[in-house]
């Protein structure tokens, strides 16, 4: 069964805060046309829960102009409809939006560079938030209440078990940065290592 309500958020970015938990998020309050969101984004590996990411710097969206064109707010998407994102099919330039051999191993708390993810989402959201023009754009599955946005990461590939429910295709997860002053986007995919990048149709491993 595929996530609830997949989705992407777009809005101006404010600043964010670590939650506090055994598993913390990132967490990023979002103005959109005067209503306050949330994003809650994954930025800590666990045991048996690693987490894998990729911080493209000069991403190139497959379709920038559909990015632009969104209105602010949340936008429920549909399957394989534009914008939606999957990390095994979908391509820019006829090439793929990521690949798994681009993913780097996000240590476990306490070891050398576990918090790089981190400063990467802070990084950009920085940016973003000096850009006069910044927009941030996070895909994953709305909040049941509807106030926030969250599994910004890789929604399919997961083994039997408690995550597997959540596979699907073309409803995968990311944070997009548009940073107009510089006329640049960047873009942060997340993954977990426990998830196949070779799956079916119903976004189960194969």
């Amino acid at each position: 069964m595929p996530i609830y309500k997949y989705s992407v958020l777009k809005g101006d970015p404010g600043p964010g805060s670590l939650s506090p938990g055994s598993q913390p998020h990132y967490l990023i309050n979002v103005d959109a046309g005067g209503k306050t969101y949330q994003i809650a984004v994954n930025i800590e590996s666990t045991d048996g829960s690693q987490v894998l990411y990729f911080i493209n710097q000069n991403y190139t969206p497959p379709d920038a102009s559909a990015l632009d064109t969104l209105a602010v707010g949340m936008t429920p998407l549909t399957m394989q409809g534009n914008p939606a994102v999957d990390y095994v099919r979908s391509t820019a330039n006829g090439q793929p939006l990521v690949t798994q051999s681009q993913m780097q191993l996000l240590p476990l708390p306490g070891q050398t560079n576990s918090s790089n993810l981190q400063n990467a989402v802070v990084q950009f959201l920085n940016q973003a938030i000096a850009d006069d023009n910044g927009t941030i754009y996070a895909f994953g599955s709305q909040y049941t209440e509807g106030t926030g946005i969250h599994d910004i990461h890789m929604n399919q590939g997961n083994p039997p078990g408690s995550f597997e429910k959540d596979n699907g295709i073309w409803q995968d997860g990311m944070l997009v940065f548009e940073l107009p002053a510089s006329g640049t986007w960047a873009a942060i995919f997340i993954a977990f290592q426990t998830e196949s990048w070779s799956t079916n149709n119903s976004g189960n491993p194969v």
